[in-house]
């Protein structure tokens, strides 16, 4: 069974705590993201597709092909 994030979340909830529960977590996911970064790269560069070459990339044309 999938639990929709919508349903952990309070359905009612002031402004300001609202506000603090964002803040909190924007906080909490910069944290991680500082803490867990070297590991990400080497995720998202061992599983994104190859880059060209530099010798293609130095060959490419200025000009726009349309």
């Amino acid at each position: 069974m999938k639990t929709d994030i919508r349903d952990l979340l309070p359905e009612e909830l002031s402004d300001e705590s609202a506000y603090h529960l964002v803040t909190f977590l924007m906080k909490l996911a910069t944290t991680l993201e500082s803490c867990y970064f070297a590991q990400m790269r080497r995720h998202f560069n061992s599983t994104s597709k190859p880059r060209l070459p530099d010798e293609l990339i130095d060959n490419l044309d200025d000009e726009f092909p349309f």
